[in-house]
């Protein structure tokens, strides 16, 4: 009888941490510039929280890092484009995307991502 309340405990922790993880969350963190001499460092919120739905972004034509407030969490994985322009927005879903960003001062590719909060 022990085992099968153990074995029960553990799906429901199991279930509850499945659950968890599908939760819409988004977090905060820095950005900064591994390359010598540059410098380039500044804050970077992704996502939304649940009654803010937004995507987070990077313009490659004004060389920045933006927010765009959406509609609906069912616009999150639709393409946007740049605000103030008709280019198209390259998406950040996770801070390991940041990497494959050229760096908007040196135009590097040594860009890294360090989260420092989630939110909702």
């Amino acid at each position: 009888m022990e085992t099968r309340s153990r074995i029960i405990i553990f799906f429901v922790f199991f279930a509850a941490l499945l659950w968890a993880a599908s939760a819409l969350a988004g977090e905060s963190g820095t950005v900064s510039c591994a390359h010598p001499g540059c410098g380039y460092q500044t804050n970077l919120s992704i996502g939304g929280g649940r009654k803010s739905p937004s995507v987070t972004g990077y313009c490659a034509q004004e060389k920045k890092f933006v927010r765009v407030k959406l509609q609906s969490w069912e616009d999150y994985r639709k393409p946007q484009t740049c605000p103030g322009g008709k280019e198209p927005l390259q998406p950040i879903y996770g801070g390991d995307q940041v990497a494959k960003i050229p760096c908007p001062k040196c135009g590097n590719l040594s860009l890294s991502y360090k989260r420092r909060l989630m939110f909702d």
